[in-house]
């Protein structure tokens, strides 16, 4: 029988029929939003764009993994990563097309970083083009230059009403051995609880560290490792966790882990006018514990 003069179906009769299915759709979608009682809006994007500084006075091509324009030589290359806070558009769902993304880092972020600076104006460069900002039609709330693959300094606000603050970040990493062991339960209930991981085994832990420089010196990365290596790595690296002072109250999981190595940190980085902001222990490439501390 022609599909158009079927006379009957298992279908009801507008389910077939696409400008009414559009139709019904966009009502129920209607009807969703306006009766939903939470609201699902402001999003968080980030967009990474990469530069290479070989002499050019813009950027040109594509936003690509060699950088723009696509690199010919040797030159310096930095990452970025710019993040805005809004709304999706009612109408393209985007927070921001890519394309103006990337046309706002060409404007804004490339000429502020054309002429690497001293370490002492790094933070009013980026500054600056943070300040560009208020041409986007969301919120922009940060701004993270890669400085290698295991540090990078960010410029964020964590409110509308409040100045950005320019943060340090930097990774280490340890070896060591560890179970999990829950001193006031049994065997029979460690096992239950633990697992495999009740028995000895071990990681290769990644610690990411982020502190908030002085203004005079925004990369301390040679005062940073120092305090790292003589206040957590040369205690930790290559032991059995369950051995050490802090873990005997209790079990070394990654979760409490986060939490000693930043009871560590705080108070010799504070002796450097370093304040620790916040400290990640990833115990696999699945498993990560962070602890803010403001």
């Amino acid at each position: 029988m022609p599909f158009g003069n079927r006379t009957s179906s298992w279908r009801e009769d507008g389910d077939w029929h696409p400008r009414k299915k559009r139709t019904l759709k966009q009502v129920n979608q209607r009807d969703f939003i306006s009766m939903r009682p939470y609201r699902i809006s402001v999003v968080e994007l980030t967009r990474i764009v990469r530069f290479h500084f070989d002499g050019s006075p813009r950027p040109l091509g594509s936003n690509g993994y060699a950088g723009r324009p696509s690199i010919s030589g040797l030159a310096p290359m930095v990452e970025v990563q710019i993040t805005l806070r809004g709304e999706p558009d009612p109408k393209s769902h985007y927070v921001l097309d890519i394309k103006v993304f990337d046309r706002w880092a060409n404007e804004h972020v490339f000429p502020a970083f054309t002429n690497p600076p001293g370490t002492s104006s790094i933070e009013d460069v980026f500054r600056r083009a943070f300040a560009g900002g208020d041409v986007l039609p969301h919120e922009l709330i940060a701004i993270t230059l890669k400085l290698t693959p295991f540090a990078s300094l960010t410029l964020e606000k964590s409110m509308s009403d409040t100045r950005p603050t320019l943060t340090y970040s930097q990774s280490y990493d340890f070896a060591a051995a560890h179970y999990l062991w829950a001193h006031e339960a049994n065997e029979e209930r460690n096992r239950e609880l633990y697992g495999k991981c009740s028995g000895i085994h071990g990681h290769n832990y990644q610690v990411e560290v982020v502190v908030e420089p002085e203004a005079q010196n925004p990369i301390p990365s040679g005062v940073l490792d120092q305090v790292v290596n003589e206040h957590l790595l040369d205690a930790w690296d290559h032991r059995v966790l369950n051995d050490l002072e802090d873990f005997q109250d209790v079990p070394p999981s990654v979760e409490r882990i986060a939490q000693k190595a930043a009871d560590r940190l705080a108070a010799p980085l504070a002796a450097c006018s370093l304040k620790l902001r916040e400290v990640s222990v990833s115990e696999t490439d699945r498993t990560r514990a962070r602890v803010r501390l403001g």
